[in-house]
């Protein structure tokens, strides 16, 4: 899930109705929602082998009267390779697999290894994603997280504040909306201390679909 350091799944209830109608119940048993616990949730995410969306992430500033708004697509494949892909307004690259991750930027029509010390900044955030992917919210040390119900038919959200407080200096806290399908993301919200608000929401997402290796490495 754009550079979160600057900036980061509608109620599934079935009735269980086998046996009710025999028993003359007066009413049906509903089963718990996907999201109802940490257990749940990854056990819905791990029955998605991959994922593929397009996203468009706000960023609001106080000092700036308008949002930037950048466009890109992001692929994940289990258990952990990860491609974030900035379209527009500029070019930028993340692409992990295998432990390896690399950030280019596009410059005059080729792409540009980035190679300075946000690299390893990068690192930290990714591995957050990946494990957020995979429906891991409980076992990070970055982040605490705790699970919070919403009003109506949406399904709960998490939110997630720094476990150092020296980083609550650059990211406050991040709200991730779920979404309707078992094990998904929808939206993200990335709260900065004092200096503004960067949302990103998935669209046209597709699952289970086959994705190629060279997708997850970095072009040439």
């Amino acid at each position: 899930m754009p550079t979160l350091r600057k900036g980061a799944l509608a109620v599934l209830a079935i009735a269980a109705v086998a046996g009710l109608i025999e028993l003359g119940a007066p009413a049906l048993a509903r089963a718990a929602p996907w999201y109802a616990d940490w257990a749940s949730i990854r056990q819905a995410a791990a029955s998605i082998s991959s994922i593929e969306a397009d996203f468009v992430q706000t960023r609001t500033l106080r000092i700036l009267s308008r949002p930037l708004v950048s466009r890109g697509t992001m692929s994940f494949r289990r258990p952990n390779d990860l491609r974030w892909e900035y379209q527009s307004p500029l070019q930028t690259l993340l692409v992990a697999r295998h432990g390896d991750v690399h950030r280019l930027i596009k410059h005059d029509g080729a792409w540009v290894s980035d190679a300075s010390g946000r690299l390893e900044a990068m690192k930290i955030v990714l591995g957050e994603i990946v494990r957020w992917l995979d429906g891991d919210f409980s076992s990070g040390k970055t982040f605490k997280a705790t699970l919070q119900p919403t009003q109506g038919a949406l399904p709960a959200h998490i939110e997630l504040v720094p476990a150092d407080p020296a980083l609550t200096k650059i990211i406050s806290r991040i709200t991730l909306s779920l979404g309707e399908r078992p094990g998904t993301v929808r939206a993200l919200d990335i709260y900065e201390e004092g200096e503004g608000t960067t949302h990103i929401a998935f669209a046209r997402s597709r699952f289970d679909q086959s994705i190629p290796d060279a997708r997850f490495e970095p072009p040439h």
